[in-house]
């Protein structure tokens, strides 16, 4: 396997393919990171049954029971978000917003952070392997101009490998990043908008919790 894998790398011109596997391993290192993020430290799986239990603590005027919970879920980001809100509980609904609005910007980094890089890493794969589709002919038509016989046609048949190789190299590499970018774009877009659909549900309660207070 080994030995195959450095046949295509000196096949397709060591500098290029050295290079289009940089960028695959970056891309693949962001790739693990951002879907061990996504999928086991930031997403909530069951959102709305955790925001029945927070309702009910809420409504039952037991904040500081709905603070522990939510503490209790970290390092997801709702909890986080929601914690910040009902530690203002008692506050305007003013200073609620703004406490929520603080906490939510400040997770947002967290759920953005590293996906939109893969797009570069893609333009950058299928670029070099561009480069290396032109190396390759470079090479063949330069060193075939000064050959004749069967030795133009081997180097030819040589250059020509080392183009497609590497252009196959690029792109494979390139249409990896592409499908990864659009599967976490996706499940972070999910993230955000759970985190803002059940934030704007706490602000509800918490104002009409007030204004059973008040009454």
């Amino acid at each position: 396997m080994l030995e195959k894998i450095a046949t295509l790398f000196h096949q397709g011109g060591e500098a290029v393919m050295s290079s289009i596997a940089f960028v695959l391993v970056i891309s693949v290192v962001i790739i693990i990171e951002r879907a061990f993020r996504y999928w086991f430290q930031y997403d909530l799986p069951n959102s709305a049954g955790y925001m029945s239990a927070v309702q009910k603590m809420v409504m039952n005027n037991s904040i500081e029971n709905a603070i522990r919970l939510c503490k209790k879920a970290k390092p997801k980001l709702l909890p986080y978000v929601l914690s910040e809100a009902l530690k203002r509980a008692n506050d305007s609904t003013q200073e609620i917003e703004n406490a929520m609005e603080h906490a939510f910007l400040s997770v947002l980094p967290k759920a953005t952070k590293g996906v939109a890089f893969l797009s570069t890493t893609a333009n950058v794969a299928t670029l070099l392997g561009l480069l290396g589709t032109i190396f390759g002919l470079m090479k063949s038509f330069g060193a075939a101009a000064f050959a004749t016989g069967a030795q133009k046609q081997t180097i030819l048949a040589e250059g020509i490998a080392e183009a497609l190789t590497a252009t196959s190299f690029g792109l494979g590499t390139a249409l990896l990043c592409l499908l990864a970018y659009g599967v976490l774009m996706m499940k972070q877009s999910a993230i955000v908008n759970d985190i803002n659909k059940n934030s704007a549900r706490l602000l509800d309660l918490l104002y009409t919790r007030k204004q059973k207070l008040s009454s």
